[in-house]
């Protein structure tokens, strides 16, 4: 069942005693085969399990937490584009939004250098991966890697994230080791995927309109709004899924144990009962009274939401800074990605030479 408008998404996210987050085949284990029993702490739990993992993890997702990565971030932002700048043009997909997100999602989990620029390189290549052979193959030899590291932090724990979910216990018992790999795989996939298409979209909505392009690049402080604003009107997460488990009604309909709803964000976020514009973008949008439902909604809401925003933010910054002229390549085709995750599937753009 489709479930588009805002107050009925709203309804099933915040009420986890009738709609679990757990929804059977989807996720990491379609890719990881031998993971598919394996249930992710927190992604896929519940009410008391799901909020004493979120403490558990909570501190590095704070609103310092995410302002101490600031500097990583613009560090990161500024090495790729020095790459990319003497070339004249480029895939700001494959070459900018999809290069910065698992780097930093990398350092928050505690890698060293070396082990990100690895994660860096399969994770793309695991979502990239263009048949389903391809991404078992893939994703076999990447969840051995996050066995190593969930093994090494087992016998050395450190102060890292992955620490701190190797050794959290709830109701006194720490999580199995498949357990831990679906986890930290979508953790990765969380800070990757959904930043890098949510910059990608970005990006786009600023080819697409000059005027706002020209007023966010001259006032840097407005890219803060227009962040909030692009996550209400193109949310990466378009869709997520949860499924009944009581006799129930959600909108007026009857639901029974084992059925499956797909909670579709963006269709919410631009319900006419309560956004009377919501199919226009606008940077001056008033939230106080409706806030939007970009970042989820009820104990699954967004934990990395600050961090997405300071990356947003900062990579939107640092491309308009090192490449102010940047446009579509003539003739270039754009074409959006379509799924619960949706993006941009490229941006070939072109600058001046300086």
């Amino acid at each position: 069942m489709l479930v588009t408008g805002y107050d009925e998404v709203r309804e099933a996210a915040q009420a986890p005693d009738r709609f679990s987050a757990y929804v059977e085949g989807l996720g990491a284990a379609a890719v990881v085969t031998e993971m598919r029993e394996a249930v992710a702490p927190m992604f896929e739990t519940d009410e008391e399990h799901h909020h004493q993992w979120r403490r558990a993890l909570g501190n590095f997702f704070t609103p310092a937490a995410a302002a101490a990565q600031e500097q990583y971030v613009r560090a990161i932002c500024r090495e790729t584009l020095q790459e990319l700048i003497p070339h004249g043009a480029a895939d700001l997909v494959g070459g900018y939004t999809q290069q910065v997100p698992p780097l930093v999602i990398g350092r928050v989990l505690g890698l060293t250098e070396l082990e990100r620029a690895w994660l860096s390189e399969h994770v793309r290549a695991l979502y990239g991966a263009e048949t389903l052979a391809e991404a078992q193959q893939i994703g076999r030899v990447y969840a051995d890697f996050l066995l190593g590291q969930i093994r090494e932090r087992r016998a050395h724990p450190g102060r890292d994230l992955l620490s701190r979910m190797v050794t959290a216990e709830v109701n006194g018992q720490a999580a199995g080791e498949d357990e831990l790999v679906k986890m930290t795989m979508l953790m990765v996939a969380a800070g990757y995927l959904t930043t890098a298409d949510a910059c990608a979209t970005a990006i786009l909505q600023l080819l697409e309109d000059p005027a706002l392009r020209e007023r966010v690049a001259g006032d840097p402080t407005l890219l803060g709004p227009f962040v909030e604003e692009l996550v209400r009107y193109e949310p990466a997460v378009s869709a997520t899924g949860r499924t009944v488990t009581t006799d129930t009604h959600l909108g007026g309909m009857p639901l029974s144990p084992g059925d499956r709803l797909l909670l579709a964000w963006g269709s919410a976020n631009r319900d006419e009962r309560l956004f009377a514009d919501g199919d226009v973008f606008r940077l001056d949008r008033e939230r106080s009274r409706t806030p939007h439902l970009g970042w989820g909604a009820g104990e699954h809401r967004c934990l990395g939401r600050h961090l997405a925003r300071i990356e947003l933010r900062v990579m939107l910054e640092e491309l308009l800074r090192a490449v102010p002229d940047f446009r579509l390549q003539p003739h270039a085709t754009v074409r959006r990605t379509f799924g619960v995750i949706r993006g941009v599937a490229a941006l070939p753009v072109q600058w001046s030479r300086r």
